[in-house]
């Protein structure tokens, strides 16, 4: 009886395996592994080199693969990233900032206060030939007081340094990464979110997230690792392939999405247009050394030529508002509240009387330039149109990006279309500053007067007193007309339902925030 009970026993034992065998075989059939995520982002252009330090073109990529001493939130306040406090000296003179502690790089390597010493002292030293060197100008040293604590000596108060520590080109490098060859062409370290997989030049980067990251910014939902497995940057330089490839569901996301698609997009159910503030200005500028732009009264007159709201209604079909200063109002401490009312009004008349004070009751034949894109050639289309009726003839000429920026280097502009962005006052030095003659000074505004105001305004002790400052150097760049503002164009993304959980960023998206991207 007992070899019996033994036999049944082990019949039983190996049924039950077997059932377990086939059940867990049908259950792994029936669960398979879950699909990668892969968010893909349009762009018009491809990156030059994936170096903060290095290139003037700071591709998307850059600001998933570094982390920044200072980061922004979604009300554009300045908030710790990798250093989770700082202070500074009664006289503005030194900042020390206190790294977190247990941040590494991609390469497993520990983030230390070396690290920051020498990112930046790569970036002022002359012979880098950083393109952020001049953003830098006050700092006089850098020095690392030990693993975690990092000094920044400046020559002179410099309030301004924690917007420059948060932009993408001071995103913090690796000494020991950077020095080895081929970096940022075949590989580049940080300790962001996303890491470096692989760059086809003219196609696409390929970013894929990082399993050790838990030290983001505490303001972010998620300030661990991302949920989204790789972002796909891919390079479409036309725009209606662009619409027509978020359309078919092979890009996700869009940026900069021009007004003239908003209708159409808006039309589709799959698809959410998000819209912001944004921090854009677009102008009509002229080369104010040359004749007959050395006039005041013909700068004032150009402006008083422009129809803003028609050019917002009609061409942006909406999407924006009028500019009548030189700052966007999402800088709101730094935007001087007094633009509009000290800007100058659409009036036809005024145009001509001021035209024909300056010599001109003929009128005047010039050239109007723009780059070659759907909105720029018909904003230069709206904008002959408009100064015709003053009686300034142009003619317009189109270039491409790289042939434009040739030609203003080269001093050839008289009429010129131009838009910026940028979240500071600071764009006001880059472009309007003796010292940056003759590019990118593309305006070719060489005045005393100006470069005093901005210096005083840029070397004050406090934000505030900073603030004020700009507001002066606003007021009189209105009065002088040095530039004819046009349009603040609305901050446009269309997104694809499938991906969830977006949050809208003045600036720069923020994908490791817990976005999230269905998959089916």
């Amino acid at each position: 009886m007992s070899q019996r009970r033994n036999r049944g026993f082990v019949i039983l034992v190996t049924l039950l395996l077997t059932i377990a065998f086939i059940t867990s075989g049908c259950a792994n059939q029936s669960a398979p592994p879950a699909k990668e995520k892969v968010l893909v982002i349009g762009y018009d252009r491809d990156a030059e080199i994936l170096d903060t330090i290095k290139t003037g073109w700071l591709s998307d990529a850059l600001i998933y693969i570094h982390d920044r001493l200072v980061s922004r939130d979604y009300d554009f306040n300045y908030r710790p990233g990798l250093a989770e406090s700082w202070e500074t000296s009664d006289d503005g003179l030194v900042w020390t900032f206190h790294l977190k502690e247990g941040v590494k790089f991609h390469d497993g390597t520990s983030l230390t206060a070396k690290d920051v010493e020498f990112t930046i002292k790569k970036i002022i030293d002359p012979e880098t030939a950083a393109p952020a060197a001049a953003e830098l100008a006050a700092i006089k040293d850098v020095v690392a007081k030990d693993e975690l604590t990092v000094d920044i000596i400046l020559k002179h108060p410099f309030p301004n340094l924690l917007f420059i520590l948060s932009n993408t080109s001071l995103g913090i490098v690796s000494e020991k990464a950077y020095q080895q060859e081929g970096y940022g062409t075949e590989f580049v370290i940080g300790t962001g979110p996303y890491m470096f997989k692989e760059w086809k030049k003219g196609d696409k980067i390929v970013l894929e997230k990082n399993p050790d990251y838990d030290w983001g910014p505490d303001w972010m939902e998620n300030n661990g690792k991302p949920i989204i497995d790789k972002i796909e940057l891919r390079v479409i330089p036309e725009e209606s392939t662009r619409q027509m490839e978020l359309e078919s569901g092979n890009v996700h996301v869009l940026r900069n999405v021009p007004a003239a698609f908003v209708d159409q997009l808006e039309g589709n159910e799959d698809i959410e247009i998000i819209r912001g503030e944004a921090t854009k200005l677009a102008y009509l500028a002229y080369a104010c050394d040359k004749e007959p732009f050395t006039d005041i009264r013909v700068r004032q007159a150009i402006n008083h030529a422009i129809n803003k709201e028609e050019i917002v209604t009609y061409l942006l079909r909406g999407v924006g508002q009028p500019a009548y200063g030189y700052l966007p109002p999402a800088l709101k401490s730094e935007y001087y509240a007094d633009s509009e009312k000290e800007s100058y009004e659409y009036n036809v008349e005024k145009a001509k009387a001021l035209l024909a004070e300056a010599g001109y009751e003929d009128g005047l034949s010039l050239t109007l330039s723009a780059e070659n894109s759907s909105e720029f050639s018909k904003l230069a289309e709206v904008l002959q149109s408009q100064l015709k009726e003053v009686g300034i003839e142009t003619q317009i000429q189109l270039y491409d990006s790289s042939s434009y920026t040739d030609m203003l280097k080269e001093g050839k502009q008289e009429l010129f279309i131009r838009l910026y962005s940028w979240p500071n006052a600071d764009i006001l030095d880059y472009f309007l500053l003796s010292s940056q003659f003759p590019y990118p000074n593309h305006s070719r505004w060489l005045d005393e007067k100006t470069d005093e105001l901005i210096r005083e305004a840029a070397g004050s002790l406090t934000w505030e007193e900073r603030a004020e400052g700009y507001h002066e150097v606003q007021k009189y760049l209105i009065e002088q007309a040095v530039w004819a503002p046009i349009y603040i164009p609305d901050s446009v993304l269309a997104v694809r339902k499938e991906v969830k959980n977006f949050k809208f960023h003045p600036w720069i998206p923020q994908y490791n925030d817990g976005f999230d991207l269905e998959v089916q």
